[in-house]
């Protein structure tokens, strides 16, 4: 019986070879795509989860409460917090401070890299899965000289000598004993480095500024003890601050490590989402596409029914039960979703390539890993049974006297049903090409949009050595060569402003208002090489000797301050430091258009000035990286020549809304396809059962072109109800997806008129293909059809 059924099932696949190749493929296509996304899903969602003590481990936040209203969680934190907190409290095992990513040269002999690591405490390497392929986790970093590299590094610098304590020169000056070799960082670690150095090395060498508890400049990691009560611990623990700043607005929070990655964002100091959103989003996005795949099979399977009426009629006469049938056919499915399945894998396989580079994952379509095995297993048999069973109990209800007799039509259930279907399939793919639309224009415009200076022929490098002692030698002898059109430098780079501070004080000011303001150092000739315009007053001029010690505001700032009769001019103070207010540059992006502007202080410190701003004439940039390399050479002639466009690190900023629109625009593309292969496959069918009566309507005197648009007309009329679906539910879905950008695209109407073009013309040109064929052949022929 069941090599019967078998037999059957391959006639079936081969007899129809136009249907059996457009679900084959359809199922094919949805299958892979739901694979791969389903394998990015759970890789997302074991990031960070691979550390033995992840349960236990904690990142310590911050909400800063302000008095315009403004509630703002950090993770930055005051550098002598760790170690107190750790003999303080008994719920704490292990604490470990953590800077941001710091990069260094690093030396051995005549082999000199760029690197980029941390500072940390001796705790991380024993908090932290961070397994040490040589040295000694217990001891690895309680030398203020030592370092721990990565594999990666040892073999770059040392080859295949032990490398254990060999020394290591950082920054042409500072020495190091290598202590400890890492194992290669997990691909699922938010963590990675090639090196770690000793937290207190850096705590000795910035103690005037990171020995405060006022001063937030680093994160902190806490390990509770095992069984600690960690709600209890919180509530304690939240006013740490406040035990040593008496006038603090900051208290504390906890936030499991393990939740970190895909839990980031936080709105008026509760937690509010992360990367959790786009897992969501992509999760749901393929199994549109699934369900887009087994509507197809659905569709063609119960059109082609009636095909297979006597089939069944007699099967049923002589005793075969419903159940049976139903077995036979949901039988025939799976063989279907099999094959296609088979197809799916090497589709995944070819493309995962591809697929990790637009995700920047390293996924291996691994059959040995349990997890790979069990979705894509999964991913058939529900695939089979969503696309089998419908058609499986649709067939196997036949009236066999009916059937017999020839009385068997398709009946307006099944017709009414298939058109439900595609009015679904067609309301998926709409939401998906609005999604995508959005997704482009919203990139194009954060690339595009005028953010208050010229980002073009900008470059900048961090200067190195005894460059910022020597920085005003350095740009006049740079303003002298060829392509350079000016020279400035900042403490930060323009669009990556994070320092603030709330220790402002002005004429008016009440004592107890705490409003928190960015605040940058920069160069006299900042605002002019930035190309930058001024509301109010006038830039810096370095020869006015006064101006070293007075400030320039943004717009947004100068609000705040309140002056009814103009900002220039009026006294302002910041860290004691008193100046004036000498003019007001228009407001200008310092950050992601994620985030709306915020006030921001300017000022003149030549201590602080590390980057290196550089405008190159137009169409002059070559000749000015030369111009600044020849001249490097003789003020940094250790330091590799290394440098970056403003335009470029502008971009960099969306690399992770870039990636998801490349998906977007794939599933998109997707799904149409998908669904015009459905519809090439009904509009056959369609064509093929309305034969005889194109015929007659063509002897009749009916045109081509009539009866082309006669067929399209049914199938259009499912698009415009489709779009009347998909429309506002893609406007919904996207509006709260522009809701995390401060500036965004509007939608628009366009953009649901476009995704409805785009569906009725796609479909109109696939139904065509075959209403076509059939309205130009001779009459005579179609008259004698069965």
């Amino acid at each position: 019986m069941v090599k019967n059924y078998f037999t059957i099932a391959f006639r079936n696949i081969f007899r129809n070879k136009l249907f059996s190749t457009v679900n084959i493929l359809g199922l094919a296509l949805g299958i892979c795509s739901t694979l791969l996304i389903l394998l990015w899903v759970n890789d997302e969602l074991k990031v960070d989860q691979f550390h033995r003590d992840v349960e236990r481990l904690y990142i310590v936040r911050e909400n800063q409460t302000y008095t315009d209203g403004k509630l703002f969680t950090f993770n930055s934190t005051p550098a002598p917090m760790a170690p107190f907190i750790k003999e303080k409290y008994s719920e704490i095992e292990r604490t470990s401070r953590f800077t941001w990513p710091v990069t260094h040269l690093m030396q051995f002999e005549e082999k000199a890299f760029y690197e980029e690591g941390f500072y940390v405490d001796q705790d991380f390497v024993e908090m932290f899965s961070f397994e040490l392929k040589a040295g000694n986790v217990k001891t690895a970093l309680v030398n203020k000289n030592s370092i721990v590299i990565s594999e990666k590094m040892a073999k770059k610098y040392f080859g295949d000598d032990n490398p254990l304590g060999k020394i290591i020169v950082m920054d042409t000056k500072n020495t190091f004993a290598v202590t400890g070799v890492l194992k290669p960082i997990p691909t699922n670690s938010s963590i990675r480095f090639e090196y770690l150095l000793p937290f207190q090395f850096f705590f000795d060498e910035n103690k005037s500024w990171l020995d405060e508890w006022g001063n937030n400049n680093v994160r902190t990691f806490l390990q509770l003890r095992a069984g600690a009560d960690v709600e209890g611990f919180s509530k304690r623990f939240k006013d740490e601050i406040r035990a040593h700043e008496e006038k603090t607005n900051v208290e504390l929070l906890i936030q499991p490590f393990k939740d970190g990655y895909l839990h980031g964002d936080y709105e008026n100091g509760v937690q509010s989402g992360g990367r959790i959103e786009n897992v969501k989003i992509f999760f749901v996005l393929s199994i549109f596409v699934l369900i887009i795949a087994c509507i197809n099979f659905m569709n063609l399977a119960t059109a082609q029914a009636t095909k297979r009426a006597k089939e069944v009629g007699l099967r049923k006469a002589i005793g075969a039960s419903p159940s049976q049938l139903f077995r036979q056919f949901m039988g025939e499915s799976f063989l279907t979703v099999l094959l296609a399945s088979i197809i799916a894998l090497v589709m995944a396989f070819v493309l995962m390539p591809m697929f990790n580079q637009i995700t920047s994952k390293d996924i291996a379509l691994d059959f040995s890993n349990e997890y790979v095995i069990l979705t894509f297993v999964g991913i058939v048999f529900i695939t089979a049974f969503i696309a089998g069973s419908y058609p499986a109990i649709f067939i196997s209800e036949f009236k066999p006297a009916q059937v017999l007799k020839g009385q068997l039509k398709s009946g307006s259930r099944a017709a009414t049903f298939r058109k439900a279907l595609v009015v679904v399939q067609f309301s998926l793919s709409i939401i998906l090409i609005i999604s995508t639309t959005v997704v482009f224009r919203q990139m194009s415009f954060m690339n595009n949009h005028e953010i208050g200076f010229d980002r073009n022929n900008l470059f900048t490098l961090w200067m190195e050595g005894d460059m910022p002692k020597k920085f005003e030698t350095f740009r006049a002898r740079l303003l002298q060569m060829p392509g350079i059109e000016s020279v400035t430098a900042s403490s930060q780079s323009p669009i990556q402003v994070g320092n603030s501070t709330y220790g402002l004080d002005w004429e008016g000011k009440s004592p107890d208002d705490r409003i928190l303001f960015s605040n940058m150092n920069v160069d006299f000739d900042f605002i002019q090489t930035m190309k930058m315009e001024m509301a109010e007053g006038r830039p810096f001029d370095r020869n006015q000797i006064t101006d070293s010690s007075n400030y320039i505001v943004n717009e947004k700032a100068a609000a705040k301050f309140g002056f009814k009769d103009g900002v220039a001019g009026k006294d302002l103070t910041m860290w004691e430091e008193k100046g004036k207010i000498i003019g007001v540059v228009k407001d200008f992006n310092f950050g992601s258009l994620h985030s709306e502007i915020e006030p921001i202080i300017m000022r003149i410190d030549p201590s602080w000035m590390n980057c290196l701003i550089v405008r190159a004439r137009d169409g002059q940039n070559e000749a000015a990286i030369a111009s600044v390399e020849k001249i490097w050479k003789e003020y940094a002639p250790a330091y590799p020549y290394r440098y970056t466009f403003m335009n470029q690190d502008w971009e960099k900023f969306y690399k992770d809304e870039g990636q998801r629109g490349q998906l977007f625009n794939a599933l998109a593309i997707l799904s149409i396809f998908i669904s015009c292969l459905g519809l090439f496959g009904l509009s056959a069918f369609s064509a093929e059962r309305r034969t005889k009566e194109l015929g007659i309507r063509k002897a009749l005197g009916a045109s081509v072109p009539g009866l082309v648009r006669l067929m399209g007309k049914e199938f259009a009329v499912l698009v415009m109800i489709a779009a009347c679906i998909g429309c506002p539910a893609g406007w919904y879905f996207m509006s709260y997806w522009l809701g995390t950008y401060a500036y965004r695209v509007d939608i628009g109407i366009a953009t649901l008129l476009f995704a409805t073009s785009i569906c009725l013309l796609i479909s109109m040109i696939t139904i065509s293909y075959h209403s076509l064929k059939v309205a130009s052949s001779d009459p005579v022929k179609s008259l004698r059809y069965e």
